[in-house]
């Protein structure tokens, strides 16, 4: 194991509206690896009764991408995710993955789909019993971006213990099905960290991945829909991946995985994002209905399927113009869960 990068990277900023703490968690990464890991991540409680006090977001992010993801060093009251659910009330623990940022970087070898869900598992349940911040939260809401949704799908759908599993899902950007050359512009653009000035002294192995310099516009973003400035912010604050979390991470999209969640999911996608939409190769995602459409036959009735397009949105849609009124969408969508719902037989509410 390494330590964490030292390269500077910019950072988000606190919102002045919540109260903000540095928090580790030590978890490990399988049943038969007693190796300790530090998670480091950053929780943001409010003191809305009837939601940050009872309820917690938890960020996971995609690859190449830590926590500045969900709170943008630029325009956070724009495009922060963390912003938007602490004011809206709701409590957020935005973490570093193993692997990225201020995290443990373990051997790239030990960072897979399946190893990232026994990681967050133990922080769910963390954050149920007041380990994490002294509050235990009643209601956990996971929150994955790209890689961090699949993590997040493939979780719900493996666990036996309720304990360990999200109570709600929020998929940011993640598909079952992919558009192929959309997704061979990401691994044209891919190469070892350690040849990346960003990570060249950081003493990575040669499993950790990140994308060359001045790719991510063409990979991440609908430049129609997204500022300049925040895809120079998103090359600034770069991260790593690893070549098995890219080889693992189909066992997220097995229908018997998604089939078998029974907490309710919402899906968010950008509008032209170019690893699964694509209007002449019949993978729409146009509107919320088509998308619902295309998703719908992997899930089962316990999942209560919602889903929202990003208009305007590439792939990574925290970063894009629109990215608000898709938080905006989410936050609605936990308050009907979180707040006095009325349910049908599925767990469903309207």
């Amino acid at each position: 194991m390494v330590a964490p990068p030292s390269t500077a990277f910019a950072e988000g900023t606190d919102p002045s509206w919540a109260s903000c703490s540095a928090q580790t968690v030590t978890v490990t990464v399988s049943a038969t690896d007693p190796t300790p890991y530090t998670v480091r991540g950053r929780l943001c409680t409010a003191a809305d009764s009837l939601r940050g006090a009872k309820t917690v977001e938890l960020f996971v992010s995609g690859l190449t991408y830590d926590h500045n993801y969900f709170n943008s060093p630029t325009q956070p009251n724009t495009y922060s995710y963390v912003y938007a659910a602490t004011s809206r009330g709701y409590s957020t623990f935005n973490i570093d993955r193993l692997g990225v940022g201020l995290s443990d970087h373990p051997p790239s070898s030990k960072l897979t789909l399946q190893s990232h869900a026994y990681v967050i598992a133990q922080i769910v349940q963390k954050l149920r019993t007041g380990v994490i911040g002294g509050i235990s939260f009643v209601n956990v809401v996971g929150v994955g971006h790209s890689f961090g949704a699949a993590i997040l799908q493939y979780l719900a759908g493996t666990t036996t213990n309720a304990a360990t599993r999200p109570d709600f899902l929020v998929l940011q950007d993640f598909l079952m099905t992919t558009y192929a050359p959309g997704l061979a512009v990401l691994g044209s653009a891919l190469y070892t960290a350690a040849s990346d000035p960003a990570f060249a002294s950081a003493g990575l192995d040669s499993g950790y991945i990140t994308t060359m310099p001045n790719t991510r516009g063409t990979a991440f973003y609908r430049t129609a829909g997204a500022e300049a400035a925040m895809i120079t912010m998103d090359e600034s604050i770069k991260q790593t991946g690893t070549l098995t979390e890219r080889s693992s991470l189909g066992a997220a999209r097995n229908p018997a995985v998604t089939l078998a969640i029974t907490v309710p999911v919402l899906i968010t996608v950008g509008q032209y994002d170019t690893f699964y939409c694509d209007e002449p190769s019949g993978l729409t995602c146009a509107t919320s209905a088509a998308v619902k459409t295309r998703e719908g036959v992997n899930f089962g009735p316990r999942a209560c399927l919602s889903t929202y397009v990003v208009l305007d949105g590439g792939h990574a849609t925290g970063f894009h113009i629109k990215a608000r009124d898709s938080y905006n969408f989410a936050h609605s969508w936990v308050d009907k869960y979180t707040i006095n719902p009325v349910k049908d037989a599925n767990g469903c509410v309207a």
